[in-house]
This record gives structure tokens, sequence and C-alpha cells, in this order.
């Protein structure tokens, strides 16, 4: 049985399913016989926390805004990512000839870019490796989760002609659901989306994602944003063609999201990546 908090100061026991992505158990491609090649649905995993968890409802010691290099890039076991510590407050992401925010970890001077720039040395406001370790996958008693999709279409004019968009500018999508919510909103949650694509070396693929709170994206496994920070809402472009792919070959997309401060939640996500979701299995999972 699971607890589901329909306040935050009372419990009531229901059965939910969740999901077993963070137990290691492999997702698998959702059925689009009946897609729409103007529609972009991707389904994911909401993990919901108490604000009791020691890196949900925290001030950064150096105030709001966005840390990078306190996670790992290159994802870990099970496809999750790795919390090492060392990080600093951005004071400027790495950005492209054009002037668009990079990851750090996609910069190429002989392109033209320009570095990023780090300020004082900072953790991100999280506590640990092993309380990182708790955002992105099922812990009795910790945390609950349900599925969620987001969806998007193609837009045929303005800044983001021919390209997908998925723009949730109030991103809450489990309220009066899970642990139940907080203030007006469940706060305090977790969201990760798996997809797969297949390259195409000629196609220009590009994607772009803006976040408030914390995200990261990885692709083959190897982190191509890094947007760590709460209530600093930021955005990086990618450019696939910065990447080492093969043309004609599928790869994976992870992209983590969080909530972790009771201002704002931002979901924004721009590309014209063909993207398919992985449907991740389901569990009974509790809550104690």
């Amino acid at each position: 049985m699971n607890a589901c908090r329909t306040e935050r100061g009372s419990f009531a026991l229901r059965a939910i399913a969740c999901t077993a992505l963070g137990l290691g158990i492999e997702p698998v491609l959702a059925d689009d016989d009946d897609g729409d090649d103007d529609v972009l649905e991707l389904i994911g995993i909401v993990r919901d926390f108490l604000p009791s968890h020691p890196d949900f409802d925290v001030v950064p010691p150096q105030g709001y805004g966005q840390y990078m290099w306190n996670v790992a890039t290159t994802l870990g076991e099970h496809g999750r990512p790795v919390y090492v510590g060392g990080g600093f407050k951005v004071q400027q992401h790495a950005r492209d000839d054009s002037g668009r925010d990079i990851c750090w970890t996609l910069y190429d001077q002989a392109r033209g870019d320009s570095p990023a720039v780090a300020g004082n040395p900072d953790d991100g406001s999280v506590e640990s490796a092993e309380s990182f370790d708790e955002w992105f996958r099922d812990i009795p008693g910790v945390n609950m989760s349900m599925l969620h999709t987001v969806a998007g279409s193609r837009q045929d004019d303005g800044e983001y002609d021919d390209m997908y968009e998925i723009n949730i500018p109030q991103f809450y999508p489990i309220d009066g659901m899970l642990l139940g919510n907080d203030s007006n909103h469940n706060r305090f949650f977790t969201y990760v989306i798996v997809a797969e694509f297949e390259y195409d070396a000629d196609a220009d693929y590009q994607m772009y994602f803006k976040s408030d709170d914390d995200a990261w994206l990885f692709i083959d496994g190897l982190m191509v944003a890094d947007l760590g920070g709460i209530n600093g809402s930021s955005e990086q472009w990618i450019e696939l063609d910065r990447l080492d792919l093969v043309d004609g070959q599928t790869y994976r997309m992870r992209l983590l999201k969080t909530d972790r401060s009771d201002a704002s939640c931002r979901f924004h996500l721009v590309t014209d990546v063909p993207l398919r979701g992985v449907l991740p299995p389901t569990i009974l999972a509790m809550f104690d």
C-alpha cells in the first residue's frame, strides 16, 4: 500500500502504480503508430518529495542562480546522474559564436565559442552525493512517483520555425496528487524524460532547453546541458554536430529537471530532433 498525502500534514493509504526506471529496469519505446508528425509527446517520471528533504525548500548560501560542474559529465549506474561536487556559481555560461549559451562541456574554441566564467565555489545546495542519489529513483518513505506526459507542436513561423516547442511557463504536473500541495502548488519534485532518435548527419539538429530550477541533458550518456541551480531561470543550446555521433545510429537522450524552491517552475524545450518517447515500466511502490 502507498501512503498518499492529500494534505502536507496527513496521509491516506491507497495503492498507486509507480515507475521502476530508478530500479534499473529497461524502459521500452512508446507506441506511436497513431502519432502526428507535427506533435511531440514525451512521457516522463515525476517524483514528489517532502520539503523536509535536505536538498529541497532551500536557499543557496550565495543566493539564487545557476551552479555548474557539480554533476559528473557521464551518467552513472542505471542511467542516473552522479553528484561529484566541487562546482561553482556561474558568472557566465559558455557561448557559441552567435552569443547563445551552451554547456561548458561543448565549448570549442575553434568554432568561435566563448568559455564559461566560474564564480565562487559552491555545491549547488546539495547536502551530499547520497542525498542527490535519491532524486531520480523510487525510494519508499522518501518520495512517490507517477508518469506524466508533456506535449508540444511543430512551429510554422517565428523564432522556432519548423521546430517542435514544448513551453510550460508554470510547470506543476502533480498539483493535488502524490504527496499533495504544500501551498498553492505541489512543489519539490524531480522529472526525468528518456527519448530516442536516429541521428541524421545532414540534418543540422539542435536542441534548446530553459529551466527553473535545475536541469541536465545527456545524449549517449554524455552531458550536453548543465543548468544546475535554484530559482535561476537559465537556458542552453545544443548543436548535435558537436557530438561524436554516427549517421544512421540510434541514440538515447535523458532530460532531468527539478523544482526545489517555492518560486516558479518552468519547462521549455525546443528541438528539430525527431525524438521518440521511451515508456518506463510500472511497479507498485510504497510510501511509508
